[in-house]
């Protein structure tokens, strides 16, 4: 018997943290699916879309100039954009000129046409950095935009280098008097 009324303060303590740790649990499981949800710019584009003022954009038109100041960032909504540097096209739902916004420089790191005519939504740094501040999930969103966007760039570039070493060595093979005669 003086066993058992040891064992009562261990089981009222069970009882009182099984309800906190199952609603932990859930709060828990919650918070990773919502990380998951964030690997693309679908939450970004949808966080920042009710701040866009909207505008046109026609075909060959100069939306973002590398080098220049980096003041707003811009939502695709329609139409296609081309990205210089990156040889990459943007169509809607992309999100573009996030880069510049977020570094410390405030400088455009890419130039970006119009490649048809668009309907773009832009929005000021200054909106853009009072939904960073109150949106926490956007922060690790664009985290994960920049990387993706990076590795690819990364990852075309290593792969134009390897293309452009095969031709530029078959250029000096072929074009070599040396070796053709």
């Amino acid at each position: 018997m003086a066993h058992l009324l040891q064992v009562y303060p261990v089981l009222f303590l069970h009882m009182i943290l099984l309800p906190l740790n199952a609603w932990r649990l859930a709060d828990i499981l919650l918070l990773s699916k919502r990380v998951k949800q964030t690997v693309s710019s679908k939450p970004v584009f949808a966080s920042l879309s009710p701040l866009a003022r909207r505008m046109r954009a026609r075909r060959g038109d100069v939306i973002i100039r590398k080098g220049d100041p980096s003041d707003c960032l811009y939502l695709v909504y329609d139409g296609l954009l081309w990205i210089a540097e990156a040889e990459v096209e943007l169509g809607p739902g992309s999100v573009v000129g996030e880069m510049g916004v977020l570094s410390r420089t405030n400088v455009r790191t890419a130039t970006v046409r119009a490649r048809t005519d668009c309907v773009l939504g832009r929005i000021s740094a200054e909106d853009f950095d009072r939904v960073y501040f109150t949106n926490p999930s956007l922060g690790l969103a664009l985290v994960r935009l920049i990387i993706d966007r990076l590795t690819e760039d990364a990852d075309q570039s290593g792969t134009d280098r390897q293309r452009r070493s095969r031709i530029s060595s078959r250029e000096i093979y072929y074009e070599n008097p040396i070796f053709t005669q």
